[in-house]
């Protein structure tokens, strides 16, 4: 009886020491994908694919996976945790989803001026179950991710979050004459997200009610580093005569013009030239004695 029991035993440890040895631990077989979410000028959010391989004969549980995204330096800067167990079938590989929040002036700092990318690392531990063992497995892989269009876009919408980062404080009639006008344009722009960059230009039109009136562009360039959040600029515009300009400013009696403002905005950032639309409406406090006055 005794000698049935050890043998019982002993093929359970058989049994037991060949399934462990059976038993291939899962791996990530690649990267597949790093989409952008949002860009905040906090904090931004990716969203990172992972491919799971299960190399065994039977269906495979991960029920832990932890993911890191460190910089150049293997500082992180990110991280996400698998939010609930999922189940790999044999020998198949399945595409796991992970949301990661960056903080945005780190990752900032880390795009490359002679292609708009961010390489940086993304490493992982996880742990796979099946047959009742339990396996762990990591990896560590370089990426890079382009960032040219989301910069041209941050940099020319001028938008966070709904907040307008192109702030218009206050317009003004400088000059009047017969022949010309010269209408001053003072705004501010923020720099939330801490890049550096040259807002070299903004050569538009200025409308009201629809009617091209006259053009103009910045009084000065403005030049931004990562420590500068916000800087004040003036737009110059040369009207066209008074007699077109009084025939256009339906609301100069009321005391208030309404105007809107077309052209393109001119940035150098990141050893890119942006060249993109942009248009805005304002207006300005403008009687007509206040014009006759500066006759």
């Amino acid at each position: 009886m005794k000698r049935a029991t050890k043998l019982i035993l002993l093929i359970m440890l058989l049994f037991s020491f060949s399934s462990c040895k059976m038993f291939k631990k899962p791996s990530v077989e690649r990267i597949h994908d790093i989409r952008i979410i949002s860009i905040d000028p906090d904090k931004s959010t990716v969203n990172v694919s992972v491919i799971v391989h299960n190399p065994n004969k039977c269906k495979l549980r991960v029920d832990r996976l932890k993911l890191e995204i460190l910089d150049k330096n293997r500082a992180r800067v990110g991280q996400a945790t698998l939010t609930k167990e999922v189940e790999i079938p044999k020998r198949a590989s399945i595409n796991l989803d992970f949301s990661v929040e960056l903080d945005t002036r780190p990752v900032v700092k880390m795009v490359s001026s002679l292609d708009q990318k961010v390489q940086f690392y993304i490493t992982g531990k996880g742990r796979g179950k099946a047959m009742g063992f339990s396996r762990d497995f990591d990896f560590d892989e370089p990426y890079e991710l382009a960032l040219k269009d989301h910069i041209e876009g941050l940099l020319t919408k001028f938008n966070a979050k709904g907040q307008n980062l192109f702030k218009i404080q206050r317009t003004s009639v400088e000059k009047v004459g017969f022949s010309e006008t010269e209408l001053h344009v003072h705004f501010i722009l923020l720099n939330p997200y801490g890049f550096s960059f040259n807002f070299k230009g903004f050569p538009s039109e200025v409308f009201i009610n629809g009617k091209s009136i006259g053009k103009g562009n910045l009084m000065n360039q403005l030049r931004f580093d990562e420590s500068i959040y916000s800087k004040e600029g003036v737009m110059v515009f040369k009207l066209s005569n008074i007699k077109s300009l009084l025939g256009s400013f339906s609301g100069v009696f009321k005391g208030e013009v309404q105007y809107t403002v077309k052209g393109k905005v001119l940035i150098d950032a990141l050893g890119m030239e942006i060249n993109r639309p942009y248009q805005y409406n304002a207006s300005m406090p403008l009687g007509i004695w206040d014009m006759l006055l500066k006759l």
